[in-house]
């Protein structure tokens, strides 16, 4: 998600390698007689070029040192949390969580960009431009550290998530290091690591967190699927019996699944639903922005996208009523409710992506308020349906 800034520096830097001896105008402070001799002891270059490399080799500002200054990377990487403690009841622990996410969020962005500057920079130490990079990132991995450490502390079973966050992590500062953020893989990994925290903020809510007892064994703590609540472990315990002695045929291993395993304290139903939810629309939104700037007016990315909207609207109509009659999951308001919501919302996504992209070139806060906007839906369609 962090603004990719190879192409501003090879032009910069092409720029002034070609530019540097390039012809003045007639106006400029050089007589006509020293210009050949200038150029050839490479002293003379033009107003434009010293212009140009002044530019690349500005600094950039504090803020965006510290700060990741794309409020539409901010609004994915934040909302599925967000969403995620309020369907689950929002409370202390949810919001500890948040804030970790937060910060974590502001390290892999110093971090990558650290990668991305320092893998095609000089070797000369006193040269690298990275350099203004590695304390943001050192800062910030820090402070996801204090503040992180304790969330496993109060919620041992997250560390079920660690190995999963490790690998997105390395795959985006692979993505950073080959300045391939901006890919559909690299994309991908970004949109999967954000959506998959609205499961865990989910988790830590009133509604599925199940606090450990004092007797409660170190096993049964990090448990993710025998440490359920009193009421399921005893059925869950029957039941598995059963099945396993093959004394109930009623009972089938998918029911046993979707009704024990996604009812245990990490992975409670409306969680998981509203985690690959998040990042089926993160993802359509990533799809459509392509179509807007950089893949803008490639037939086969448009095509690309409206596939992919379309496949989405009929999730949208289709999903909630098979989520209810397989997975038993209960929508507050009614399979119907959540199939007329998530039917419109995704309407709405593709006929956006087929009409948009036909419209003259936007720029990139019209583009922006687009991708707020439909963000700033799918969580309302999303809470509302789940919680």
């Amino acid at each position: 998600m962090i603004r990719d800034m190879s192409n501003n520096e090879t032009k910069s830097d092409k720029s002034v390698a070609k530019n540097g001896l390039m012809r003045e105008s007639e106006n400029d402070a050089f007589p006509s007689k020293g210009k050949k001799e200038a150029a050839a002891a490479g002293e003379f270059r033009s107003p434009l070029a010293r212009k140009t490399n002044k530019a690349a080799t500005k600094p950039p500002h504090h803020t965006n040192i510290w700060l990741p200054d794309q409020p539409g990377a901010w609004v994915m990487a934040l909302f599925p949390a967000v969403g995620g403690a309020i369907i689950s009841g929002i409370c202390w622990r949810n919001v500890w969580l948040l804030v970790a996410w937060t910060l974590c969020y502001c390290f892999q962005f110093s971090a990558a960009r650290w990668l991305a500057v320092r893998s095609h920079e000089a070797k000369d130490a006193r040269k690298r431009r990275s350099n203004i990079y590695f304390v943001p990132a050192a800062v910030y991995l820090i402070a996801t550290a204090v503040v992180g450490i304790p969330v496993f502390i109060f919620a041992p079973r997250l560390l079920w998530w660690i190995p999963a966050y490790a690998i997105l992590a390395a795959l985006s500062f692979v993505a950073a290091w080959l300045r391939r953020e901006r890919t559909l893989w690299g994309n991908a990994v970004a949109v999967i690591a954000a959506g998959g925290m609205a499961l865990l903020t989910a988790s830590l809510g009133s509604k599925y967190f199940v606090p450990a007892t004092p007797h409660e064994s170190l096993a049964s703590r990090l448990s993710p699927i025998l440490a359920l609540n009193s009421t399921v472990a005893a059925n869950s315990g029957n039941a598995a019996t059963m099945v396993y002695q093959g004394n109930s045929p009623s009972v089938s291993y998918f029911s046993l699944t979707s009704q024990y395993f996604l009812d245990s304290p990490l992975l409670p139903k409306a969680g998981v639903i509203a985690a690959l939810t998040f990042i089926l629309t993160e993802y359509a939104s990533v799809v459509f922005v392509k179509t807007m700037f950089r893949k803008y007016g490639n037939h086969g990315y448009y095509a690309l996208s409206i596939i992919y909207h379309a496949i989405l609207a009929a999730l949208g109509f289709l999903a909630p009523t098979l989520l209810q009659n397989l997975a038993g999951l209960a929508f507050p308001h009614g399979a119907m409710a959540g199939t007329l919501l998530w039917g419109i919302a995704s309407t709405l996504l593709l006929l956006i992506a087929i009409i948009a992209p036909h419209h003259k070139r936007m720029k990139a806060m019209q583009v922006g308020g687009i991708e707020a906007g439909t963000s700033l839906m799918n969580l309302i369609v999303i809470v509302a349906t789940l919680a």
